[in-house]
């Protein structure tokens, strides 16, 4: 972080437009990422500086208005905005793209949108990213909180000597565990039910070019983004060449940062359907941590070929075996 930071002082990203910020300068031609779920570009910083010194990295910020940091509520016109920024930079293609998780949702759109109008997309590049509406893995919630009763049952036991005392502690640790995941559903469906609500208000305020109201309270670009990414329906794309990128292991520690292989039941993270010339590549690092020190490293060398302008994507990947 603190490197980051130093980087940061010494080479501070340029602004090129509302949207685009350019993240590491180059010459002939350009990478455009796009934001992640929380909205951020520089998380690719690392990855942006181990780029060819010919290759300029420029992300893609959310577009935002008074009140509203993705003033977009569908995925379809997040993509045709970025499109129509990116077309003003580089008029005409091949295109370079790229996106983490919600961003490489964002950029399959925008590189879909690219070739129905005729243009070349060189590269797509989906790093851990999945398809809208892919299937998760059966019972992987549920695993989750057998396994924290059972650590929470097996504390118990070891902590009390007497059969009574051990049997009055296991009914307590599993009363609490029950009450504690009632109101978790009821907090999850009420927070899913207030989000969808103001959510469908952004939709009206948006299409009649009103205000956000300021008493009440905003909507965040992440659940902005997951209400338009439950909306979307992907669409088959050819004559593009995409990479799919997947985290092999997570950190313990770092937040949000489960391989979505672990997450997803489709080795392909759903994308095998839509995409014609679609390619697996493994990296370093979880979700997150894919993109920091030092695992950012074996993501830009995996990267650095399909960006060289002169070697073709490799061929797909065996399948993987998962259990």
């Amino acid at each position: 972080m603190r490197a980051l930071s130093q980087h940061l002082e010494q080479h501070p990203p340029k602004r090129l437009s509302k949207s685009l910020i350019e993240l590491k300068a180059g010459s002939s031609r350009n990478l455009f990422v796009v934001h992640d779920g929380d909205g951020q570009t520089l998380v690719y910083l690392n990855l942006a500086h181990r780029m060819p010194a010919n290759l300029a990295v420029i992300g893609i910020e959310p577009f935002s208005v008074a009140g509203v940091p993705l003033a977009r509520t569908s995925v379809e016109e997040m993509a045709a905005g970025y499109v129509e920024e990116i077309r003003r930079h580089q008029p005409n293609g091949p295109y370079f793209l790229a996106g983490l998780c919600a961003g490489g949702v964002i950029a399959f759109e925008m590189a879909s949108q690219l070739v129905r109008a005729g243009e070349s997309v060189e590269l797509l590049a989906l790093l851990d990213a999945v398809r809208p509406q892919t299937p998760m893995r059966p019972r992987l919630l549920a695993s989750h909180r057998i396994n924290r009763l059972t650590q929470a049952l097996t504390v118990a036991r070891n902590a009390e000597r007497s059969f009574v005392g051990r049997a009055w502690t296991i009914l307590g640790v599993i009363s609490r565990k029950l009450v504690n995941t009632l109101t978790w559903e009821i907090k999850r469906r009420g927070t899913k039910w207030w989000v969808g609500a103001r959510f469908l208000l952004l939709r009206k305020l948006l299409a009649r070019g009103r205000p956000w109201p300021r008493l009440l309270p905003g909507l965040s670009v992440r659940q902005i983004y997951e209400s338009a990414d439950a909306l979307y329906v992907a669409r088959p794309l050819s004559s593009a060449s995409v990479v799919l990128v997947r985290a092999r292991a997570g950190v313990d520690g770092v937040a949000d940062d489960t391989p979505y292989l672990d997450i997803y039941a489709d080795e392909t993270l759903g994308w095998r359907a839509l995409i014609e010339k679609l390619s697996v590549i493994d990296a370093d690092g979880g979700h997150s941590s894919m993109l920091r020190e030092p695992f950012v490293q074996s993501l830009a060398t995996a990267l650095m070929p399909l960006v060289a302008g002169s070697v073709s994507i490799p061929a797909p990947a065996a399948p993987l075996e998962k259990a």
